[in-house]
């Protein structure tokens, strides 16, 4: 499995050069498998790949929410330091009434900052395919629409100079900690992982799924991966259509609210399901519509749809 997560790694290839790479880890099971498939990359790929993998710094986030927090990222340390990677911890001092919400975001800043200060233009999370799974149902039990089904990307911006990398996507929960057991690896349980009151994905792993698993013909998370691998497909497959369409006024009606939510996005405009509708409307009757005062989606003679400032028309 460790050769398996290497080749992931590598397949992110290349990295900027003169830049380091941020291993974001808890001390936790998947964390630390993270770390170890990063030190086998390093140690057993060949020498070519080995000089194109930049150095790495293990960045613990201490969210300070909850007792023992500060105590928890002293053994992460401890832990990632005994596997020869150097390591450090950010603390954000979050209010103990913080939510999921909130910690993701903190957490996601004191990356970004550490990224800043280390000079870091990559890092990598260890979220896996039951992680991934779980993303699926939350956003379908919340009304997710089609895009939502493919889950969490393998790798994404998360800021301007800095990208995300999830190389452990492809992998179960219960091969990576069985790996570790393999290995004779130690890793640290957090307690309040395994608590369904403290937040929803909690709930969702140790109450829904297993009820879910009584009552599916098939294994559920196999089929929520199933569902996102086709959904993921398909939003591929429609964006190829929104880069290469010929003429918007012969899309399907879909595909034309897509065309207008794309340029609507890059415009940092809000989107709304009757918004779009209304903006295909006035572009089907008028072949132009406003997006405010002073921008206006307008249909060329070319077939594609372009945003012209208001002073230009």
């Amino acid at each position: 499995m460790l050769a398996h997560a290497a080749d992931r790694i590598h397949s992110f290839a290349p990295y900027p050069k003169g830049q380091r790479v941020i291993l974001a880890c808890s001390g936790g099971a998947d964390s630390t498998f993270l770390a170890l498939a990063w030190r086998f990359a390093v140690a057993h790929l060949p020498k070519d790949v080995v000089h194109a993998l930049p150095k790495a710094t293990v960045v613990i986030v201490d969210h300070g929410h909850r007792p023992g927090s500060d105590s928890d990222a002293i053994q992460a340390l401890s832990l990632y330091s005994a596997l020869g990677l150097p390591a450090e911890i950010r603390t954000v001092g979050a209010a103990a009434d913080s939510n999921e919400s909130d910690l993701r975001s903190l957490r996601y800043q004191a990356l970004l900052q550490a990224a800043a200060d280390l000079k870091a233009s990559r890092i990598l999370f260890a979220h896996h395919a039951d992680d991934h799974a779980e993303t699926v149902l939350l956003r379908i039990l919340r009304g997710t629409g089609l895009a939502g089904l493919a889950g969490i990307p393998a790798r994404r911006p998360l800021s301007p100079d800095v990208e995300l990398l999830r190389p452990l996507l492809n992998l179960r929960s219960e091969v990576i900690r069985q790996s570790l057991r393999d290995a004779n690896q130690p890793w640290i349980e957090d307690p309040s992982n395994a608590d369904p009151a403290l937040a929803a994905r909690n709930h969702l792993r140790h109450q829904v799924l297993p009820q879910l698993d009584a009552l599916a013909s098939a294994e559920p998370t196999t089929a929520l991966l199933r569902l996102s691998a086709e959904a993921s497909e398909w939003r591929s497959a429609r964006d190829e259509i929104l880069d290469t369409y010929g003429d918007f006024q012969k899309l399907p009606s879909y595909l034309k609210r897509c065309v207008i939510q794309r340029h609507l996005q890059e415009c940092g405009e809000t989107v709304s399901p009757s918004r779009l509708r209304d903006l295909e409307g006035a572009l089907q009757q008028r072949n132009r519509a406003g997006i405010d005062a002073t921008r206006t989606l307008v249909y060329k003679k070319s077939g594609r749809l372009q945003v012209v400032e208001s002073t230009a028309q």
